[in-house]
């Protein structure tokens, strides 16, 4: 069950990184979706409630730094972080979003040198979750 609920996600995610680079926004209601999800399986599954707690405050901090910062990371990025501490734990969590940062990072680097981008150059971070995500579930 969880093997398939983990393809699923990657599927969800690709879905959204697609949405984010083409329309510069994921609907509230296909988060919202991923959220009601997320919580359903996290019935299933049993996951530890210590683990889930952690995951879910990861993202409401993301969702409480998009909103001081004025969206340097947006309200859907943070809200599918949210959805991600929901399903995978704070320990998993933390590996997405390592494996995230550091392929926007790298992204940057080459877009920067490349001179397609300078540094007020707003790139959509979805798409790097879901690569984040590929890459933890491939680990």
């Amino acid at each position: 069950m969880r093997d398939i609920a983990k393809i699923v996600i990657l599927i969800y995610l690709s879905i959204g990184a697609i949405m984010d680079v083409r329309a510069k926004q994921v609907p509230a209601g296909y988060l919202l979706a991923g959220t009601c999800t997320a919580i359903l399986f996290q019935v299933s599954d049993r996951m530890s409630w210590y683990l889930w707690g952690l995951g879910i405050a990861t993202g409401a901090m993301f969702l409480l730094f998009s909103k001081c910062s004025k969206e340097s990371i947006g309200y859907g990025d943070s809200w599918m972080i949210l959805n991600l501490g929901m399903f995978l734990g704070v320990w998993e969590l933390s590996a997405v979003l390592g494996a995230a940062f550091l392929c926007s990072a790298a992204a940057a680097v080459v877009g920067t040198a490349l001179g397609k981008w300078n540094r007020k150059t707003r790139i959509p971070f979805y798409p790097f979750l879901a690569a984040g995500y590929f890459g933890v579930m491939l680990w």
